[in-house]
């Protein structure tokens, strides 16, 4: 939804992937702007969550569990927002640990590949701009433009790290049906992120609908009106969740203006909360 009936952001990065404010900032930064309920979605990696809890979080701010996973299927990047997960699952956590280890591996190899091009950076640099979080390409990209090779995150992309680029590197195979009974068994329920970036014709996008998603998230900065009226209604055929956030990192020009502008209604959360309560009945 966009507009002031929002009450909620359901996608949200903290410096845990590739955001620039600690959860706690984000946490504040959220309460400053009249939320009432907000997922901290870091990639591949529920750490936001555990900070917030370990440090006794008691704010207003309803905290929904998030994480947004990485799918990789027939050639294709698909991304998996998950809410209401158990952040102690042991599953989950193997699985946090196992893509920390295959993103380290993506990195070494798109650093070896860049070199490879003469451009002359090092996984250390690379390692060194992630901190504590699970490297991804924006830790490359940020290297790129601290270097100089290019002018910007997106240059970096564009010119060296997106898909069939010279220093793309794919992910390990994940399917969007693995990720989903995963995510189930770990009492929570998924949402596909941003599906007008990945499906470029909508109809394609009907291939998931065997895959178990429960929602989509159809309120995202990338959507235009068409884009959001499609999904809407395909949530409403078949009934599905309808979610919606600002993928807020902070560090890109347009993080402030979309930061309250995407995101969900009370009705909408309440029926993600009821769906939630409900499938927990039945697999008990």
């Amino acid at each position: 939804m966009i507009g002031k009936s929002l009450i909620g952001d359901l996608h949200s990065h903290t410096n845990r992937s590739d955001g620039l404010l600690t959860p706690l900032e984000l946490v504040v930064k959220a309460e400053q702007a009249g939320m009432t309920a907000l997922a901290i979605t870091d990639h591949d990696n529920m750490d936001a969550i555990r900070i917030l809890r370990e440090g006794g979080y008691n704010g207003p701010l309803h905290l929904v569990e998030g994480i947004e996973i990485s799918c990789f299927e027939a050639g294709r990047e698909v991304h998996l927002l998950a809410y209401y997960l158990d952040p102690n699952n042991e599953e989950i956590q193997k699985y946090e640990l196992f893509f920390r280890g295959d993103r380290e591996r993506r990195a070494r190899e798109m650093v070896d590949r860049l070199r490879a091009s003469r451009v002359q950076i090092s996984f250390e640099e690379v390692a060194e701009s992630a901190g504590k979080a699970p490297i991804g390409r924006p830790h490359v990209a940020n290297v790129l433009v601290h270097r100089g090779f290019v002018h910007s995150i997106q240059q970096a992309f564009d010119i060296y790290l997106d898909i069939g680029k010279p220093a793309y590197v794919s992910k390990s195979p994940f399917s969007v049906s693995e990720a989903t009974q995963m995510v189930h068994r770990a009492g929570g329920i998924t949402s596909v992120a941003h599906p007008g970036r990945h499906y470029a014709e909508p109809h394609t996008f009907l291939t998931l609908m065997a895959t178990g998603i429960d929602g989509i998230e159809v309120y995202h900065p990338s959507h235009w009106y068409v884009t959001r009226e499609y999904y809407r209604v395909l949530c409403e055929q078949h009934g599905l969740l309808v979610t919606g956030g600002s993928d807020y990192h902070g560090s890109r020009d347009y993080d402030e203006r979309n930061f309250g502008a995407f995101g969900i209604t009370a009705e909408h959360l309440e029926l993600i909360q009821t769906r939630v309560t409900r499938f927990r009945i039945q697999n008990t």
